[in-house]
């Protein structure tokens, strides 16, 4: 809700990051939502006007890097390793 909206990547593209991530807590993303989560972070990145844009991804693709077991427990197991999200109506989900 920040965005200047100048630039389409920027006002859509964030957008549809954040849709794909509350459905990644809510266990309800498909495989193929964690490949498109990555392709519209490297859209952002190289295409918005400005720093907020480009930067807007840096958070998703460094969880991605770096805790994607998370990123797939959610996916494919419907389940939260950190006990945090709520998925199947259950805190953690289905561990």
């Amino acid at each position: 809700d920040e965005s200047c909206g100048k630039c389409i990547p920027c006002r859509a593209g964030t957008v549809q990051m954040n849709d794909i991530l509350r459905r990644i807590t809510k266990g309800e993303a498909s495989p193929n939502d964690l490949d498109t989560l990555e392709q519209l972070a490297c859209l952002l990145r190289e295409t918005s006007l400005c720093g907020l844009g480009q930067g807007a991804p840096n958070p998703v693709t460094s969880t991605l890097r770096y805790f994607r077991a998370e990123y797939d427990a959610h996916v494919r197991d419907h389940r939260c390793p950190a006990g945090h999200c709520t998925i199947d109506g259950q805190k953690g989900g289905g561990q």
